[in-house]
């Protein structure tokens, strides 16, 4: 995957090309910049990620001078059938192997919001975890006296500012990097896994987006002029966070995709990892810490749904699945 698609912006984004940027797909035209000699006649330029009039003319030409002298269409090859069925994922293009993903995983589940103060994801029957699952209204909403107490937790969380900037500041973006570095994913030796994560941050940003809008909460720099965020504040609400339920739904599933066991070193550092990123979006001035909880639990639930459509049947999913976890001996 990825297909270019919104995500959260500087709340988690996706990013336009994540999971691209990971397996270097323009490393053969990067040497010489984007105006350079590989940019205007790359990959890149051939594909039409960059636009390269001259390329186009040159291909053009080329034809014309190169089938001059053939009658008609020449013989065609009439005798191929479709792609076999176990050979078309392996041939289809990652965006859109990304959107069978997203198809996959959005079937079966419904929202409700019919209740102002709580939310309901109702996953198919026989998913894993809590089902129906559902996120009450953020408590800091019901009183001034929690909301006084939720703010001043963000404005103490601003002294790890100094400590903290580079962090939030690079996870502004999705932060491949930093589950690469838990468990050393290598581009080459991991392509599926990375694939596989993406479509968990394309997941996580369809489904978190509906609670946000149910129930619209402010942000903290909404609330207090004292606040300052150091990240401009995203355009929509605050609660659950979508960095924790991105980061704790990739985690989760990770865990189980490299089956690595409860308790282990790497257990608890995907674990770790995850709250602390999540963490920093409240130390950023952009969340309560309330949103983050909301977040976790959210995230843990969508990756029992992911793994149970992931190795089930016979889809894309399973065919994702299936070779990310071959990555893992």
């Amino acid at each position: 995957m990825v297909a270019p698609f919104i995500g959260f912006r500087n709340d988690g984004a996706d990013g336009a090309d994540g999971a691209d940027g990971a397996d270097g797909a323009d490393g053969a035209d990067g040497a010489d910049g984007a105006g350079g000699t590989f940019g205007i006649s790359g990959i890149g330029a051939y594909s039409g990620r960059r636009t390269s009039p001259l390329l186009a003319q040159a291909l053009s030409s080329t034809q014309g001078g190169i089938t001059l002298g053939y009658s008609g269409i020449g013989t065609p090859d009439t005798t191929l059938a479709p792609v076999p069925a176990n050979k078309a994922f392996e041939r289809w293009s990652r965006d859109v192997r990304g959107h069978q993903y997203e198809f996959e995983l959005l079937s079966g589940l419904a929202f409700d919001g019919s209740v102002a103060n709580k939310a309901t994801l109702k996953f198919p029957a026989g998913t894993p975890g809590t089902n129906p699952f559902v996120i009450n209204a953020p408590t800091y909403e019901s009183s001034q006296p929690l909301l006084k107490d939720e703010l001043q937790k963000v404005f103490d969380k601003a002294a790890l500012r100094p400590d903290r900037m580079n962090e939030i500041l690079t996870q502004v973006t999705v932060p491949y990097a930093f589950f690469a570095m838990v468990l050393n994913l290598q581009p080459g030796r991991h392509r599926a896994t990375y694939e596989l994560m993406a479509a968990v941050f394309r997941m996580s940003t369809v489904s978190v987006m509906q609670f946000k809008h149910h129930f619209r909460t402010r942000r903290p720099a909404d609330r207090s002029p004292l606040i300052q965020p150091v990240l401009l504040t995203p355009g929509h609400g605050a609660y659950p966070s979508g960095h924790a339920t991105q980061c704790h739904f990739v985690a989760s599933v990770l865990k189980v995709l490299t089956g690595v066991a409860a308790g282990s070193e790497i257990d608890d550092q995907l674990t770790k990892l995850a709250k602390r990123i999540a963490e920093n979006r409240v130390v950023a001035g952009l969340h309560f810490p309330e949103d983050n909880d909301a977040g976790e639990a959210l995230g843990k639930q969508l990756a029992e749904h992911f793994v149970k459509k992931s190795t089930v049947g016979d889809s894309a999913l399973k065919w994702l699945w299936d070779k990310a976890r071959a990555e893992w001996p």
